[in-house]
């Protein structure tokens, strides 16, 4: 090849760049402040900037859209979004996960200050009726009970869309459900975005889950991905 010729297709090597300077991977996930959101514009919630920070370090960049939580993971899976956030390994098992997460959530119950009901294992749902999310796994909350009562209403109430927290806490108050399942932090953001603290009365935890952006398994170089996270976090670790 002639000093001209190399000359040239080095230049073309460089132009195109590698993949992760060329590559913005879409992520994906429902209201659930302060993990993810869009509430404030320079700053989309602990977990989405995060990732961006650390997939940064590997030279990728991010887009962070609000769908609903069931849309988003079908969307994920299908392949439509590059990857999701806010979710456990017991949510999305096919999707590829990064070795660490990048939070941890506690998934609790709330009632109504007057009530006394206080959490004490699942024999003690029985008698009440639970307002959850749905497609949330509340840290296996989903597949220990949620699951076998979902066709219950008298036991347990699932709400789909958007906005869906608001919607539980309204029917709380207006005694449609007795007990809400919420994680502690987002329930707490949720009344502060009004200039007030929390109401409700803790009556237990369910869970604590192990929180991950994860990506999509129809992508080819979804594995690739949840390295470079993995990767990069720990860049950001490192950094003094």
């Amino acid at each position: 090849m002639a000093p001209r010729s190399i000359l040239a297709f080095l230049c073309v090597l460089l132009a195109g760049g590698s993949l992760a300077e060329e590559r913005t991977i879409t992520l994906v996930g429902d209201k659930w402040c302060p993990f993810n959101c869009n509430d404030h514009p320079d700053h989309r919630g602990v977990l989405v900037e995060k990732a961006a920070s650390a997939l940064a370090e590997e030279g990728f960049k991010l887009e962070y859209i609000e769908i609903p939580w069931s849309r988003a993971i079908i969307s994920v899976r299908d392949g439509q979004y590059d990857a999701i956030v806010g979710t456990g390994i017991s949510e999305t098992p096919d999707f590829h996960f990064p070795p660490e997460p990048l939070a941890n959530a506690h998934h609790s119950f709330f009632t109504l200050p007057t009530s006394a009901w206080e959490y004490q294992g699942l024999e003690s749902l029985k008698d009440i009726r639970i307002g959850v999310i749905q497609d949330y796994s509340y840290g296996g909350l989903y597949e220990d009970y949620i699951k076998e009562n979902q066709d219950n209403e008298s036991r347990v109430v699932i709400l789909r869309g958007d906005r869906v927290l608001p919607r539980l806490v309204e029917m709380l108050g207006l005694g449609r459900i007795d007990v809400l399942v919420a994680e502690e932090r987002v329930l707490n953001y949720h009344f502060a975005l009004s200039g007030q603290e929390n109401p409700l009365r803790h009556a237990g935890l369910a869970n604590e889950e192990a929180l991950y952006v994860a990506f999509s398994p129809a992508l080819d170089d979804g594995a690739e991905f949840a390295e470079a996270l993995g990767h990069g976090m720990k860049k950001i670790e490192k950094s003094p």
